[in-house]
């Protein structure tokens, strides 16, 4: 075991606060139960936190804002203490959507057809590119101020709610088909692909209480239980693997994608510090490639730097 004292930061000051709590929670049982000792932090409503004496790596598991954009990565650096996950700019690239398709299209990677609306820009009285649109705050997650706008009616509030949550909003061709996931883990050298999930929602929409409430609402399917998914899941991997890459993922991460009808693979986001939680796509993944969820984090814990 290369690290025996361990902590788990959670918390801090996003709108993830709940749900970064129940995953840094699982993640600590989880260590312990793979022999670790585990001392649980809570970072504060200011993102203020301390480390006890004698932690010699700390697990990331704050969600969003300061925990996937560089911040906590930059703290961890300043204190000395090695962690596993992306390094503080590379998570800031891949917390901002915009900067991230970015560094998409220059790798080549499949992504909707989009653009950004700057801060103090007016936004007309329709997108750009034709309709349905998805409308999102570009350093936000869990789907935090995302909507749809399928009717031109709908373009002004959609808007407004983005920039309630950030000053940029991104704007993307809604993508009709699937809602797939691909949990990537491994080194930034050799990143793995687990399991693909297909995310299926019994309501219009995967918002918070579709991810995290709702057990009975979503189901999850592993496409690659089908033969005849096998070149659509050996294009998705393809895609997601390029796309963590793009990025600077390494030691965990989860890219999510949508396919069309036709078949074609767009990558949406990475997300560096996935959810850990008992309805997270992550743990589900690592299960049914046959690793419990004890070792997922201790293999997780031990790419720590």
């Amino acid at each position: 075991m290369k690290f025996r004292n361990v902590a788990v930061v959670m918390g801090g000051s996003s709108s993830e606060r709940e749900i970064s709590l129940l995953s840094g929670n699982a993640v600590a049982a989880a260590l312990e139960q793979a022999g670790c000792s585990v001392a649980r932090v809570v970072a504060d409503e200011h993102d203020a936190f301390s480390v006890p004496a004698g932690v010699e790596a700390v697990f990331p598991m704050i969600h969003g804002a300061f925990g996937e954009d560089g911040g906590l990565q930059r703290r961890l650096e300043e204190l000395g203490l090695p962690y596993p996950g992306n390094r503080p700019e590379e998570a800031r690239i891949s917390f901002d959507k915009i900067e991230s398709r970015r560094r998409f299209e220059a790798s080549g990677v499949p992504c909707p057809r989009g653009y950004a609306i700057a801060p103090g820009e007016d936004e007309g009285e329709g997108p750009s590119i034709p309709l349905p649109v998805v409308v999102k705050p570009p350093r936000q997650g869990s789907s935090v101020g995302v909507s749809i706008v399928r009717e031109a009616g709908q373009w002004r509030a959609a808007v407004a709610e983005a920039r309630r949550h950030d000053p940029d909003v991104l704007v993307e061709t809604y993508v009709p088909g699937r809602e797939w996931t691909v949990p990537i883990i491994g080194t930034a050298e050799e990143p793995v692909a687990l399991p693909i999930v297909e995310v299926r929602p019994k309501v219009a929409w995967y918002d918070w209480e579709a991810k995290y409430s709702d057990d009975a609402g979503t189901d999850y399917v592993f496409p690659e239980d089908d033969p005849a998914e096998s070149a659509l899941c050996e294009r998705a991997r393809f895609v997601a693997l390029l796309a963590f890459r793009a990025v600077g993922g390494r030691d965990m991460g989860r890219v999510d994608l949508r396919v069309s009808p036709e078949g074609e693979v767009f990558a949406l986001e990475n997300n560096s510090v996935p959810g850990c939680t008992a309805h997270s796509i992550l743990p589900k993944s690592a299960a049914k490639a046959g690793i419990p969820f004890p070792e997922l984090c201790l293999r997780i814990m031990e790419g720590a730097s």
